[in-house]
């Protein structure tokens, strides 16, 4: 094989190592794009699923307050009962 050859050789191989590089770095940048998109559409679902799972809370929170009052008005309504059953 002639220099000639071995050059033209070097230089297929060259431009096909920085062609699959390429290739393979926008592929790369593609695919975190793509991933960037899903990132931000992931957070914006699980920000509106915690919004309701918050007011869901406070609505059992709201309903624990209810029964703590009723409960506490028939512990005293029992306990006057008690007392004067006592007397």
């Amino acid at each position: 094989m002639t220099e000639a050859q071995y050059v033209g050789i070097l230089i297929a191989f060259a431009v096909t190592l920085f062609g699959s590089v390429g290739a393979t770095l926008t592929a790369l940048l593609i695919n975190n794009a793509r991933m960037g998109d899903f990132k931000d559409a992931l957070r914006s679902e699980i920000a509106a699923l915690r919004a309701e799972v918050d007011s869901k809370i406070a609505g059992v929170h709201s309903q624990m307050a209810t029964y703590q009052m009723d409960l506490v008005s028939k512990i005293a309504e029992l306990d006057h009962r008690i007392a004067r059953f006592e007397r």
